[in-house]
């Protein structure tokens, strides 16, 4: 694939689902599971109105009473971001990371509804070829998993999907290991077909067997066997079995964030090249800080060995309540333990953050904020510092 030229309307799903405001939540659910569409419009002609997303049903479901006697209007989100047909398939994919989204609606330049496009359809389009340029599914897959025995409820399931931020919980036997999943898709199914379904057990419900990886496997060996069973999920297991993380189409491409830097460095030269023109020298710092401005409420730290802050983009101050010019040359970790963080000393060291990223959550008074830290590595691989992202959750 052409990713520099391919736009969006190459990869997006034309099929349009669509609803009425008015419709009933009953209609959509029976229309989301027969259709196995993780998404639909809910419109009035042309102008789109909101969106129905399989986690809104989990959502739906933890709030209690009778979905299926609700409209589309009490289960979609407002507003939905748009992009015109003429995107390109990165920048879109950009924007689903900078936004904290899955789904992106598409229109022509009139406006008319022509597609929906999900991170599956951007990975897919990527091919196996770009995904070999990253490391193995450690460094990707995220350790941040709901884990359930199989005596629990689906409403223990819905609940602690909602509170970890998860779109699947992972059923696991006395030993750890993997006995079974239960996934948005499945809480889809089970509303449309179970009148109380929040009460039924995970032995009852999940799906089994579960696809299983291990972290140090290729990425791209991963995401041809997703692709090839259809399913937008792996548990990766320890040499004992035990699950110790989950790869899925999101994590894939927050993954894949962290090379669009040098992709766009690439594409560059690609052109320089091919014009014959002088070889373009590109500042990597620069070019990340304005990739993050763009990425609406991305912060980023920058921290040496000795956890002194030696970068700091300007979108600190909205997601971190701090000022660029107050943190510079400050201990990156007394910074993070007045967020909140104060398990930070352990979480963020070389032995830590030695297997990958690493995600936390700091509880705030409004709201929370989602935090992925790792080492910051030079072009041998060497441990130069720490990097730690910042988004509001």
């Amino acid at each position: 694939m052409d990713t520099n030229s391919k736009l969006i309307s190459a990869v997006m799903t034309s099929k349009v689902w669509q609803v009425g405001a008015d419709d009933t939540a009953e209609a959509t659910l029976a229309l989301m599971q027969h259709r196995k569409v993780s998404s639909v419009l809910v419109t009035d002609g042309d102008r789109i109105l909101g969106i129905i997303t399989e986690h809104d049903i989990v959502r739906a479901l933890h709030e209690g009473g009778n979905i299926k006697q609700r409209t589309c209007a009490d289960l979609m989100q407002a507003p939905v971001i748009t992009v015109t047909d003429t995107t390109l398939c990165i920048d879109a994919y950009h924007l689903m990371v900078g936004r904290g989204i899955r789904h992106l609606a598409v229109t022509d330049a009139a406006g008319h509804i022509v597609g929906v496009a999900s991170e599956g359809d951007l990975m897919r389009d990527f091919g196996i070829e770009y995904f070999m340029t990253f490391k193995d599914i450690g460094s990707v897959m995220s350790r941040r998993i709901c884990r359930l025995p199989p005596n629990a409820t689906v409403a223990d399931a819905v609940a602690q999907m909602l509170a970890e931020r998860q779109s699947c919980v992972v059923v696991v036997d006395a030993q750890g290991g993997p006995a079974g999943m239960l996934t948005e898709r499945d809480i889809v199914r089970l509303c449309n077909q179970q009148e109380n379904p929040e009460r039924l057990t995970l032995a009852e419900t999940m799906c089994a067997p579960v696809r299983t990886v291990r972290p140090h496997g290729l990425l791209h060996e991963a995401v041809g066997l997703m692709a090839a069973a259809h399913i937008r999920r792996l548990v990766a297991v320890d040499d004992g079995g035990a699950v110790c993380g989950l790869l899925t189409h999101h994590d894939i491409v927050l993954g894949l964030e962290g090379g669009y830097v040098s992709y766009l460095k690439e594409i560059v030269e690609k052109q320089a090249h091919e014009l014959k023109q002088a070889a373009l020298i590109i500042d990597e710092k620069l070019l990340l800080t304005n990739i993050l401005r763009s990425a609406t409420g991305t912060a980023l730290l920058a921290a040496d060995l000795s956890y002194r802050i030696s970068y700091a983009t300007p979108a600190v101050a909205d997601v971190l309540g701090v000022r660029t010019e107050d943190i510079g040359g400050q201990d990156l970790r007394g910074i993070l333990k007045l967020l909140g963080w104060a398990a930070v000393d352990g979480a963020l060291s070389e032995a830590a953050l030695a297997d990958g990223a690493t995600q936390h959550t700091v509880a705030t008074p409004d709201g929370g904020i989602d935090l992925q830290a790792s080492l910051l590595l030079d072009a041998q691989d060497k441990v130069q510092g720490y990097l730690v992202l910042a988004q509001r959750a």
